[in-house]
């Protein structure tokens, strides 16, 4: 048996008090490593909704290590602002969408394309499989930024204040509020409308003081930001189905996670994540019943074909917004 003296057992001990009061003091840091998480929908609505089940998933899985904070309603700016935040260490995450997630990585914006996605099935396979793989990759290089999840966006339809769009014709010439960011501005264009960028924030007063005619949003965004106080009319065209947005960590955020720490914030993510489907798939009926209740009144367009053939038109010019490649478009679009 080997003897140790005195000495020697005291500066073990004195190792092994260091060791676990390092192990304890790292502990106690990750435990303070709170996330900043922002949006620009209201804390009603489906998203922040799904954040909260993610940031419930993340404390447990971490022992309450990582927390997210998250900031609904544009709190912590515009989508823009926050993506210029993203990089410069203003906010850790954010929800973006195709076209504002595009000035990390330039093909995102396609995931914005009239009519490109059947079902969920096809939307998922396309940014979990081989395609959001190598975004997942290119971002982080060229930005600095990582693809953490995504949130389904929903089924776009047009809204509108006097009149119902029941055929193409009687949108041409209509003033519709929609984002300044590629293809809104040019599928409105092809539908015949005039397109008219109006923050997020701003689009409850603009229909309400007549500025634009109507507006191009979700079913859910009608019901969270009241807009059927100002509005009569859903116009059902479906222009644009689930629209994945990226949840994105800026690299400096994500490094001061353990490995465990962030396979646990990816997997709270796609929690939240599958809510947010649910919720705009299945909850879309009851959310018509519901604007009906409020008393605006559902069309469907007669000539739903004339409406897609109209926004395919807009295919090329699109094109440069997610870097040319034309032909990306048929190969999403016909994934199985």
């Amino acid at each position: 048996m080997t003897k140790i003296t005195r000495r020697e057992a005291l500066a073990l001990g004195a190792s092994a008090f260091a060791a676990s009061s390092l192990l304890m003091s790292t502990r106690a840091f990750a435990q303070a490593t709170t996330l900043r998480v922002g949006h620009v929908l209201a804390p009603t609505h489906q998203f922040h909704l799904g954040f909260e089940l993610a940031a419930k998933s993340i404390a447990t899985a971490t022992s309450d290590r990582v927390t997210l904070e998250i900031f609904p309603s544009s709190q912590l700016g515009t989508e823009r602002d926050m993506n210029v935040a993203i990089r410069t260490g203003g906010i850790d995450m954010l929800l973006g969408s195709p076209g504002g997630a595009s000035v990390h990585l330039k093909e995102l914006a396609i995931l914005d394309a009239p009519y490109l996605f059947r079902d969920n099935a096809h939307w998922e396979a396309v940014v979990y499989g081989e395609i959001g793989e190598d975004w997942n990759e290119r971002i982080l290089e060229q930005s600095g930024v990582r693809i953490v999840g995504w949130f389904h966006r929903g089924t776009r339809h047009v809204i509108s204040r006097t009149k119902p769009y029941e055929t193409l014709a009687a949108m041409q010439g209509e003033k519709i509020r929609v984002a300044d960011l590629p293809p809104y501005p040019q599928v409105f264009q092809g539908f015949g409308a005039v397109p008219t960028p109006i923050a997020f924030a701003e689009m409850y007063q603009a229909l309400e003081s007549g500025i634009v005619d109507g507006a191009d949003v979700p079913l859910d965004t009608i019901l969270s930001q009241k807009l059927f106080e100002v509005s009569k009319f859903v116009n059902l065209i479906a222009w644009s189905f689930a629209a994945p947005g990226p949840i994105l960590i800026a690299e400096s955020s994500w490094s001061q996670l353990s490995a465990e720490d962030q396979t646990a914030l990816v997997a709270g993510i796609r929690e939240g994540s599958a809510f947010v489907t649910d919720a705009f798939t299945a909850g879309e009926e009851d959310v018509k019943t519901q604007l009906t209740g409020l008393g605006m009144t559902l069309q469907t367009p007669t000539d739903l074909d004339a409406w897609k053939e109209a926004a395919a038109k807009a295919i090329p010019a699109l094109a440069e917004s997610w870097g040319g490649d034309a032909a990306l478009y048929e190969r999403i679009r016909d994934i199985q």
